[in-house]
């Protein structure tokens, strides 16, 4: 250990005890020579007192003193001192190794034999001030270390309160959805979210940002507040995961993105769409027949590139189907062996267990048992079995409040060059849910414009025939036309008005939609909206359940639809 100059040199305060007055004045020359501070006692227990008092940095003391010996004094010096560290020397004619052994008991740091010499006490002295002063730092240093890490443990509660508040405070919980979240730190480089949006559809993101612990979990309110915002506003798959790759890019530095999957289930339609950016790979599993399909990502991870048109899977599903994701911490978790868990291990749990599951956290923990968490490891399991589940009766909740009937109109027109980039519908309805409020009946509304605005699109600018959706692979043939016919369409425009007027009871809210395609025929659509199995032809008869009236004129390009509210 190097000192400085400056810590060797540092002037002290000296306590000298001892009942002979001679020596206690030789003593205290030598001292104050060397430049330091002397203070005296002629007693034990004047020495004691002076201790409190003064509080030296070094105490001197001869063995044998009336009324309290220096044994005695070094243990009350010992009890008052706290942390402080404070060299004793004893001065003593003696070598008996009795007494001197009870010197160091009490905490005797060296020994002072007489007749002393000066030249030799003063190194003595000088050596262990120089263990005082390094004492003292390193104390202090422990002490502002200490500060920190308390300081840092309740920010880092605090962050954690926050995180939580902000991640978890819009999840959607559901029977349907299993997950296990298992950070490696306190805070999880892994998010996985669940909402439920007012037409009706599960949406399920999970996302596995780079690293872990703090650094890889501060995107993740964002990504939060963008799907849970958006969900509750009705918007698409694919506008939320635009939004959050956009704000992915501004927010992460270059090192760092978030490989993520969202999940969108239409209970209607059997179907549930993916888009895949970075993920391992996803496996549909059906436990009756046993196939099981494998879902690779096609897109980039978020927060690459500033703007990007993400590739939609659909895929059809089944009661007896399972999805199941997972963060590459599942699949490269090691044994003691350093052998990886792997794709064989989940896919094996999978198609081997009833439970798929408890399978593969049982097969996980096997694997890993003996060796510590190597990183967040997340795995979900989605049941696909959306014929009747809980969450299609559950309400969803939200912070609008609705406000007395108002009067009001409005009108809007979209043109072709528009509709090929944009779903206007969840922008028109989060604007009249800020005009009037209506969150209990958002659900009816979204699903009411919604039907109108398809049928407008589909049928009347886009020409496609419902009844392609007839088997699972003509309904995703249906879309991939609708994509591309989209994607060419040049002429053509939609427009939606809106009337609302305060009634009695309520409200009542007059929805019209006109377009101008070529219409199609309104009058073929099935009556019973409960007895129809086929993946088409519900449309309208959902508006006449939701609405008071539903009347089409001209060719079908004409709508309206009145919708009445209570209160």
């Amino acid at each position: 250990m190097i000192i400085s100059k400056d810590t060797a040199q540092k002037k002290a305060k000296i306590l000298i005890a001892d009942d002979n007055c001679l020596q206690r004045l030789l003593l205290a020359q030598i001292f104050e020579q060397a430049g330091h501070e002397v203070v005296l006692a002629e007693d034990g227990e004047e020495a004691v007192q002076l201790f409190i008092k003064e509080i030296p940095d070094l105490v001197v003391l001869d063995i044998f003193m009336p009324k309290m010996d220096g044994i005695e004094v070094a243990t009350r010096i010992q009890k008052v001192s706290d942390d402080k560290y404070v060299p004793l020397v004893f001065i003593t004619g003696s070598n008996n190794d009795d007494q001197l052994q009870r010197c160091i008991d009490v905490g005797a740091d060296d020994f002072v034999y007489k007749p002393f010499n000066a030249l030799v006490l003063r190194a003595k002295v000088d050596s262990l001030l120089r263990v005082q002063q390094l004492y003292q730092q390193q104390y202090s240093q422990k002490q502002k270390l200490l500060e920190f890490q308390h300081q840092v443990a309740q920010e880092q509660e605090i962050a954690m309160t926050l995180y939580k508040n902000i991640v978890h405070t819009g999840f959607y919980d559901t029977p349907e959805v299993k997950y296990l979240l298992s950070p490696m730190a306190l805070f999880n480089g892994d998010i996985f979210l669940v909402a439920k949006t007012p037409g009706n559809q599960l949406y399920a993101l999970l996302g596995d940002f780079t690293g872990h612990g703090l650094a890889a979990s501060v995107g993740a309110g964002p990504v939060a507040e963008i799907f849970y915002g958006m969900a509750e506003k009705g918007f698409g798959s694919t506008e939320i995961i635009v939004e959050i790759n956009r704000k992915m890019d501004k927010l992460l530095p270059v090192n760092m993105f978030l490989a993520a999957t969202i999940v969108v289930f239409f209970p209607d339609a059997r179907v549930m769409s993916l888009i895949t950016c970075g993920l391992p790979d996803h496996y549909l599993f059906n436990h009756k027949t046993k196939q099981l399909q494998t879902i690779s990502s096609k897109n980039l991870p978020l927060g690459i590139i500033e703007s990007f048109e993400p590739h939609v899977q659909n895929l059809p599903i089944s009661k007896n189907s399972f999805l199941y994701l997972f963060t590459d911490g599942v699949i490269e978790a090691e044994n003691t062996l350093g052998k990886q868990f792997d794709a064989l291990g989940v896919i094996h749990s999978i198609e081997n267990n009833t439970n798929g599951y408890a399978a593969v956290l049982h097969a996980l923990d096997e694997h890993t048992k003996g060796m510590g968490q190597q990183d967040d490891i997340t795995f979900v399991e989605l049941d696909c079995n959306i014929a009747d589940p809980k969450w299609m009766q559950a309400k969803t909740t939200s912070t609008y409040k609705q406000l007395k009937a108002l009067s009001w109109k409005s009108s809007i027109e979209f043109d072709a060059a528009t509709l090929r980039y944009i779903n206007p519908v969840p922008v028109v309805i989060n604007s009249i849910m800020e005009i009037q409020g209506l969150i209990e009946h958002r659900e009816a509304i979204f699903l009411i414009v919604t039907e109108l605005f398809a049928n407008a699109l589909d049928h009347g600018l886009l020409e496609l025939d419902s009844k392609m959706k007839q088997t699972s692979a003509g309904f995703m043939q249906y879309y991939r036309v609708r994509e591309e016919r989209l994607a060419q369409l040049s002429d053509g425009y939609i427009k939606m008005s809106f009337n609302h007027q305060p009634t009695d009871t309520g409200g009542k809210l007059v929805i019209r939609m006109q377009d101008s395609g070529q219409g199609f025929d309104f009058s073929n659509v099935s009556s019973d909206l409960e007895q129809n199995q086929q993946n088409f032809g519900r449309g309208i008869s959902l508006l006449l359940n939701l609405c008071k009236g539903v009347e089409y004129s001209g060719n079908g390009n004409r709508v309206q639809a009145v919708y009445d509210w209570t209160v």
